[in-house]
């Protein structure tokens, strides 16, 4: 499967390699409510120019949007350590009431967000 993480007018990336081994895996990881947005090509590009224009003091890259309500996931762009925070970013709260939560890096939201998948089945 395709995925298009690359980010239009903005130097490159270092994403973590947990998140590229996640997203390469064939069929797809099943996280809903949430669901990866590099798999369909220019959502990447659209949430990063949203929540540039948003939140313009914030350098983030989006990844991964919650199906309930319009919490985005991102990688925090300004660590270029290779294993950055995840901010869970609120898209359109007014500036400064943005931020939801955070992950200290990848492995963490996605051990929350395999969690959160399976309470939300549980409920179906």
């Amino acid at each position: 499967m395709s995925f298009f993480i690359k980010i239009e007018n903005r130097q490159d990336f270092t994403y973590p390699k947990e998140f590229i081994n996640t997203i390469s895996i064939t069929p797809p990881i099943d996280i809903e409510p949430w669901w990866f947005i590099v798999f369909e090509e220019g959502d990447v590009n659209s949430w990063y120019d949203t929540l540039k224009k948003l939140y313009p003091k914030r350098e983030l890259i989006p990844f991964a949007k919650f199906n309930a309500n319009d919490d985005i996931a991102c990688f925090d762009g300004d660590d270029n350590s290779g294993n950055p925070k995840v901010l869970i970013i609120h898209a359109y709260a007014s500036e400064g009431w943005e931020h939801h939560g955070s992950y200290n890096n990848f492995s963490e939201w996605l051990t929350k967000a395999i969690k959160t998948h399976q309470e939300w089945e549980e409920e179906d």
